[in-house]
């Protein structure tokens, strides 16, 4: 199973860590897994190979630290801070918008590429993890549909239907398309026209 070795607790120690996580970043996003080299990230960040491995074991150790502090990164801004007390409509409306701004975000299609483009070369706990993100945010959805529309019947797979109807073809697209961008506008109004369409089945249903 994959592991990370525990953070070092004194502040060099801390520091290294953080230098070596950040050119891993850059390291990894511009060549992909499996062309990424440790030494270019020693080369870039300091220091040296024994620090780095004693730090995070391997390379494949490494990307799974990257990836925990990304995914962290994309959590925080996929989910709002609070919404508990906004309408239906608005509540759903801000965790759309937040959901598909962090999805669409530069680093995130970069480390969706990784995943999709080198899956059967990265180890089975790295995809598991990375994509236990979505799941994070689904129960956020699931949590808020819950308490607004108690007589929903299965608020966790409408809550997943709701983010896959958000992430649509815009996701593909930034996956696909290397100049794909929304503007604040186009993401707010795709992800209103989202919730118009699917809260018309929430009331259908009800």
């Amino acid at each position: 199973m994959t592991q990370t070795l525990s953070p070092p607790a004194d502040g060099r120690g801390a520091a290294r860590r953080r230098a070596f996580l950040a050119a891993a970043r850059e390291v990894f996003l511009r060549d992909g897994y499996e062309a990424a080299s440790v030494t270019d990230v020693v080369r870039i960040a300091g220091g040296s190979l024994a620090t780095l491995y004693g730090q995070f074991g391997s390379k494949e150790g490494l990307f799974l630290a990257m990836a925990q502090e990304r995914q962290k990164h994309f959590l925080d801004a996929m989910t709002p801070e609070r919404v508990d007390h906004l309408p239906l409509e608005l509540g759903l409306k801000a965790i759309g918008e937040h959901f598909l701004r962090a999805l669409l975000a530069p680093d995130a299609v970069a480390m969706f590429r990784i995943v999709l483009g080198e899956g059967r070369n990265l180890p089975e706990d790295l995809r598991r993890f990375f994509f236990s993100g979505a799941d994070k945010v689904r129960a956020v959805a699931s949590a808020y549909l819950i308490a607004r529309v108690p007589a929903m019947e299965d608020p966790d797979t409408s809550a997943g239907y709701f983010l896959e109807l958000v992430r649509s073809r815009n996701h593909f697209r930034a996956l696909t398309e290397p100049d794909f961008t929304l503007s604040d506008a186009e993401i707010r109004a795709h992800v209103a026209d989202v919730v118009r369409f699917f809260l018309k089945g929430v009331r259908t249903g009800a």
